[in-house]
């Protein structure tokens, strides 16, 4: 009895216990299941875990690509930011030198192509940008300096080496970008060679000085290189020079250098020299101060506007990848004629030589970034020089030897070419330089004219100054190789600009 009594006493405790301890388990499921999913409950944490390992990831990779892309813009372009005249192994040149230029005054340019307008939009901007340059695309350096309520645009034409074809009719210069080693000199018709083996990728190599007046011949070489003397001012060995863009424009007796303006003439050859010495004074176009002794402003010399016309027949000129002349096969490969009659900077016809022996109007021309305006650039792209062929004749501080070096301003030999002329003859060619292109072109006597049929004529005692590239009536006689003669009375119709050199 008291067995039974306890054995069923034993049951009914199981049971309570097992019921109690559901209840218990049902409550602290409860609980876990709350603490899981609710407040600051397992699955939040899990889920906050989540994010913050997302987060973590994002995090990551934002800062792999921000490297990735510091490592490209590097090993691409590190080099376009720097602009102090060193040699760019990526791109191939010397660097486009403002190093003594200010700041505040100086901006760089591009364009972009408008498709709906068609129409080259021009970029200004304060900073280097990335796609500044391409000179193998023809996409030379452009800055412009905006002092004193003045505006000037300027290229960049880098140091290089070239080989000239020996022809009488025009062909493409071959050409090659070098570094400055500093220790050539050059003086009177000297100029500096080398052979193939030592122009090298970098723009490095070492060169032999040669004082024959030869067309190319060194040492048993048919052809050489030649160091172009552009790149020689006095003792200095340069890394390349800045040539006005345009023709110049008068702003009360100051330089201008705009396209979609009137041309500066009627002055005479001793106040453009003067007139491009004081650019770079205070008050001047570049807004450097008085005394400035790293940078030179001068009117451009005839061995400047030389290389100008080399680079132009060349690659990295008008036979460049994206030319716009020459591309269908049924167009020669030439810098175009300004034609314009009221002698607007940057203007350009429907033709190569304009309208050939007649002026044309405005509403005739295009501008300079529109319709055929690149093709009158040295390079037929918008980022060339203009202006170099028809326009205004320029003035070029080429001289007679012993003429009388006042009527320029000056006796200092660094900012003048002198020329010598036996026979004072307009067709006597042998007293032409190296790099000038008067008598590498092999000039016709019988024809008096060089490549693309350009006017060619010496310099001589009665006309004892150098002008260049032709007026806008001139046609087929004016182009980028013409060279002729006149005094120093500066007369209409001829014009100047200037360049600017840093040390």
């Amino acid at each position: 009895m008291s067995e039974k009594k306890i054995r069923r006493k034993e049951k009914g405790i199981t049971l309570v216990a097992l019921v109690i301890t559901v209840v218990i388990m049902l409550i602290l499921a409860g609980v876990a299941i709350s603490a899981v999913v609710n407040g600051d409950g397992l699955f939040n944490r899990v889920r906050e875990s989540v994010g913050i390992y997302k987060n973590a990831i994002q995090d990551e990779n934002d800062k792999i690509e921000s490297m990735l892309n510091e490592i490209d813009n590097y090993l691409n372009n590190s080099q376009e930011s720097i602009s102090d005249g060193s040699f760019n192994s990526m791109m191939g040149v010397n660097t486009p030198d403002t190093s003594a230029l200010p700041i505040e005054t100086t901006k760089y340019v591009t364009w972009n192509y408008n498709e709906t307008d068609s129409v080259y939009e021009e970029q200004i901007l304060d900073n280097v940008p990335d796609n500044w340059y391409n000179y193998e695309n023809g996409e030379w350096a452009n800055i412009k300096t905006t002092a004193n309520g003045l505006e000037a645009y300027w290229v960049w034409v880098p140091r290089f080496a070239y080989k000239l074809p020996e022809s009488d009719t025009a062909k493409e210069i071959e050409v090659a970008y070098i570094k400055n080693n500093g220790t050539e000199t050059a003086t009177g018709e000297k100029a500096y060679y080398a052979t193939d083996a030592e122009i090298t990728a970098d723009g490095s190599g070492l060169y032999v000085q040669a004082t024959d007046f030869a067309k190319g011949t060194l040492e048993g070489q048919e052809q050489a290189w030649i160091i172009h003397p552009a790149f020689t001012f006095g003792n200095v060995q340069l890394n390349g020079i800045w040539v006005a863009k345009y023709e110049v424009s008068n702003n009360n007796d100051k330089v201008g250098i705009k396209p979609n303006t009137v041309a500066w003439d009627e002055i005479l050859t001793a106040d453009i020299f003067q007139v491009c010495r004081q650019i770079q004074n205070t008050g001047g176009t570049v807004g450097t101060t008085t005394g400035n002794t790293a940078i030179d402003t001068h009117m451009i010399k005839n061995i400047e506007w030389g290389a100008v016309a080399v680079l132009s027949q060349s690659t990295y000129g008008i036979f460049n990848p994206t030319s716009s002349t020459g591309v269908n096969g049924d167009e020669t490969y030439k810098v175009w004629n300004n034609p314009n009659v009221n002698k607007i900077t940057g203007m350009v016809s429907n033709s190569e030589n304009g309208a050939d022996a007649a002026s044309l109007e405005d509403n005739m021309c295009d501008e300079y970034n529109v319709g055929n305006g690149p093709k009158a650039s040295t390079t037929s792209t918008v980022y060339g020089v203009y202006d170099m062929a028809g326009g205004c004749f320029e003035y070029v501080a080429g001289v007679l030897a012993g003429a009388e070096y006042d009527k320029l301003g000056t006796t200092d030999e660094r900012y003048y070419d002198a020329y010598i002329n036996p026979s004072q003859t307009s067709s006597d060619y042998t007293g032409g330089k190296i790099g000038d292109l008067t008598a590498e072109l092999l000039p016709n006597q019988s024809t008096v004219t060089t490549w693309n049929d350009d006017k060619a004529g010496m310099i001589r005692l009665e006309t004892n100054f150098m002008h260049r590239g032709g007026e806008h009536n001139n046609g087929k006689d004016a182009g980028i190789f013409r060279f002729n003669f006149n005094s120093d009375n500066g007369g209409g119709g001829h014009s100047f600009r200037p360049t600017i050199i840093i040390f």
